[in-house]
């Protein structure tokens, strides 16, 4: 957990041993005009009370919401102090302290306020979550922030978008005062926005989704639970509460798209790109639907579209060199396979796929080297391991110099 700031922004402060980040003014909108950031418990709920139905209502969790036992502990720590800095600190500590001093961060581990509070592990929204509740209790109006340093998970050749890195923070005059829980901090931050606390419920909700198809295998085996249905609900919970919430309308497609469901799968990655045309991930998962559909020219289109929006995107490289070689046009894929290399240098399928290419033009010395290259990045990288193996044992029959 840390306090942390971006070059040329405010003083730097170190008490309780973690830096602060005072954000750039710029970040906050000018005094009288800046929206509706915050609500009560009971202010979310009547107002989710009118725009969703019983049934999801009822499952419905507010991730900030504390009971009297927390309550009071914010009370306390934070009794006759008088800034909201100073509270902010106080609560920051009372956290550490709970938790035996030290921060037991799990990225993979999405809890409400009370959850952490109890457990003493989360992620870095469920620690937010707990901040804000307590801040909140003693009249400091904390808030969500959403960092851009958005989780990627690629899984069977879709980008599954997370709910990036939250953090807390309340407002210092024309400043941000970060709260940050993450468990890196040498990271450093291309950007903040401050979002509300529909934006921020929504987070958690596409959060449990995620969980829900990460650890489908290990869940299906809880006698009748179908973990890939719960995936689905949940990211239709997070788009009930916000329906604008990208990221979790991506992730739908790509939840839709595991169970075969490909047309659903485009309809969901499609109204995300009208909303958001520049969306790298959905593009990109667009295209994967259309080739998975035989639309080749199709999905090679909106990869190159994905490319020219996010040409740092090593994914977006990678995918148009897999399509580029199962369709036998492998000078292109190896361009395109470099690409990506260059982008990100220890992509362990990029380098076997570019192996797999150069072995189809010729070049059995190189696609060795770069299967070995694979192996180095993932030691058990099977395919790669086992198309080594067969060229060794294939040159070792003819005769040829072993390595």
């Amino acid at each position: 957990m840390r306090f942390t700031r971006p070059p040329g922004s405010g003083p730097h402060w170190l008490r309780l041993g973690l830096p602060v980040f005072l954000a750039p003014a710029l970040l906050l909108a000018a005094c009288g005009t800046a929206p509706k950031r915050t609500w009560s418990v009971e202010e979310i709920r009547a107002d989710l009370n009118h725009r969703i139905t019983p049934e999801m209502l009822a499952q419905v969790e507010i991730p900030f919401e504390i009971d009297d036992e927390i309550r009071e502990l914010a009370f306390r720590v934070t009794e006759n102090l008088r800034t909201d800095k100073e509270k902010m600190r106080a609560i920051v500590r009372a956290i550490r302290h709970h938790t035996g001093g030290a921060i037991s961060y799990d990225w993979l581990s999405n809890k409400t306020a009370k959850d952490v509070y109890r457990e003493g592990r989360g992620n870095c929204l469920a620690y937010t979550n707990l901040f804000v509740g307590m801040s909140r209790a003693v009249g400091v109006e904390a808030i969500y922030v959403d960092v851009e340093t958005i989780e990627r998970v690629s899984k069977e050749a879709e980008v599954i978008v997370n709910s990036g890195h939250i953090t807390g923070g309340i407002k210092d005059g024309p400043d941000l005062i970060f709260v940050d829980f993450t468990a890196t901090p040498e990271r450093e931050y291309g950007g903040a926005r401050i979002i509300d606390d529909f934006e921020a419920i929504s987070n958690f909700y596409n959060n449990q989704g995620f969980l829900y198809g990460y650890f489908a295998e290990a869940l299906a085996d809880q006698g009748g639970f179908d973990p890939l249905a719960r995936e689905i609900e949940m990211y239709e919970l997070a788009l009930s509460i916000r329906p604008s919430f990208n990221r979790a309308r991506n992730n739908l497609g790509v939840a839709y798209k595991r169970r075969g469901r490909v047309d659903d799968a485009i309809e969901q990655y499609e109204l995300a790109l009208e909303l958001q045309p520049e969306f790298t991930e959905a593009r990109a998962n667009l295209a994967s639907a259309h080739y998975a559909q035989g639309d080749v020219d199709r999905a090679i289109e909106e990869f190159k579209l994905a490319a020219r929006n996010d040409d740092s995107n090593a994914y977006v490289h990678y995918h148009l060199g897999v399509l580029h070689y199962h369709e036998q046009r492998y000078d292109e894929a190896v361009g395109f396979f470099r690409r990506a290399l260059s982008k990100k240098r220890d992509m362990a399928d990029a380098r076997f796929f570019l192996g797999e290419t150069l072995l189809k033009l010729g070049d059995e010395e190189k696609a060795m080297e770069e299967y070995q290259k694979a192996i180095r990045i993932d030691p058990n990288f099977i395919s790669a391991r086992a198309k080594l193996d067969l060229l060794l044992e294939s040159r070792d029959l003819r005769g040829g110099p072993s390595r």
